[in-house]
């Protein structure tokens, strides 16, 4: 558990500490230790056979991350923004070419993919027709993995007037970290939870706003750590963390300096065994976002 992330702030980055309590001359008790920041294995690399001479971002993968789903905006996709899918046979393989999801595409805007852990259920944002303002939020669902996508539907008690963009679900497809202009001019982070995965969501503010935006959250499962980005457009990526689902989030974010750049880095995504991050970038020249991978190293507590 991540039970001493503030502690982080009382000493200099890059060392660990114990705190220790002595209660008597043959007691010691150990109250927190403080670590380093996140190691990540270098600042990115771009995906091999996934990026195109367009804009491809938002990367969504399922937990065995063998399927790759992703926005992209190449001329052979019907619309504003399509979401397209990318296969490969194990984790240390490239994923193959990358492909049209037709059943999810459409000539509006189709943005934002969020699959889920079992590959069997998807979220986008979209403004085709039905939505209620902006790009909503819709769901699609299939049998299994190699199966088609039934037509999307939207979600009423995720979507406002404005847009909203879903993330991936947490904490056994109870909580997800929504991005929505639906307060301001600019997107947010708000927390939409429910009581179980057959339950309605109930929006709320996650107390993070920022002036320049917040958006691309991603929550650990346990619902302890929430990576997004700042910016109206992107902008640098960020961590924050909580002792417990119950408590507020930290509100003195960590800058992921190693994997931000002097351009724009947004929509992070992690896996389950937090050893891969993913993430959207606009740094190479003469191309438009791409989607990046490295290794990461989270602290550990014992």
């Amino acid at each position: 558990m991540f039970l001493g992330w503030p502690f982080r702030r009382a000493i200099a980055s890059g060392w660990a500490a114990a705190l220790v309590c002595a209660c008597s001359s043959d007691d010691v008790v150990t109250l927190g230790r403080a670590v380093p920041d996140p190691q990540f294995g270098d600042e990115g690399r771009p995906l091999a056979n996934i990026n195109s001479a367009v804009a491809d971002q938002t990367p969504t993968l399922t937990e065995d991350l063998l399927d790759l789903y992703f926005t992209s905006y190449r001329p052979t996709g019907p619309g504003q923004g399509d979401i397209w899918h990318a296969q490969r046979a194990s984790r240390e393989e490239a994923f193959g070419a990358a492909s049209l999801v037709s059943e999810l595409s459409t000539p509006s805007r189709d943005v934002s993919p969020a699959i889920s852990r079992d590959g069997l259920t998807l979220y986008l944002a979209s403004d085709r027709p039905g939505s209620s303002g902006g790009l909503d939020v819709w769901k699609s669902e299939r049998f299994s993995r190699d199966g088609v996508w039934s037509p999307p539907e939207p979600v009423p008690d995720l979507n406002s007037g404005s847009d909203d963009l879903p993330r991936p679900l947490a904490q056994g497809e109870r909580v997800m970290p929504l991005a929505s202009k639906r307060d301001g001019g600019v997107l947010q982070t708000f927390l939409a939870t429910r009581a179980s995965p057959e339950a309605p969501f109930e929006v709320e503010p996650l107390g993070l706003e920022s002036a320049a935006g917040m958006a691309g959250g991603f929550l650990s499962e346990d619902g302890l750590l929430l990576f997004f980005h700042r910016g109206a457009d992107g902008g640098d990526l960020y961590l924050t963390w909580r002792h417990s689902p119950a408590e507020p989030f930290d509100d003195s974010p960590l800058l992921l300096e190693v994997v931000n750049s002097l351009s724009v880095e947004r929509d992070p995504w992690v896996s389950s065994d937090q050893t891969r991050f993913f993430f959207s970038s606009d740094r190479q020249p003469g191309t438009s976002f791409d989607i990046f991978a490295t290794t990461l190293d989270l602290p550990v507590f014992e």
